[in-house]
């Protein structure tokens, strides 16, 4: 147990503790490295465009464990997903700086 315990410590995981919890059950974040604020639009447009073909789309899943996935809620989560992702903090500062800039 000590040995696992080791090895975890010295591994930076992709899931962290946000520090508060939610229904009794504490909640954590996933992160995952952006160069830039352009590769972060281009990612979230890529998983906008990704629902789009899925909810238009009428092929089925051939793997037995997806075969009864429902498009539409999984859409509804990524949604969800990208939601969150979108850079709101980031377009506050640019509004803010590109006010500062044209006086």
């Amino acid at each position: 147990m000590k040995r696992i315990q080791g090895a975890l410590s010295h591994r930076d995981g992709l899931l962290k503790p946000t520090g508060y919890s939610c229904n009794h059950k504490p909640m954590m974040k996933g992160e995952f490295p952006i160069g830039d604020n352009d590769e972060l639009l281009f990612n979230i447009s890529c998983l906008l465009k990704t629902c789009v073909l899925a909810l238009e789309g009428e092929a089925t899943f051939s793997l037995s464990p997806l075969s009864n996935a429902n498009p539409k809620s999984n859409v509804i989560v990524a949604l969800e997903f990208i939601i969150n992702l979108l850079p709101r903090e980031q377009m506050v500062a640019l509004d803010e700086i590109t006010k500062i800039l044209r006086k």
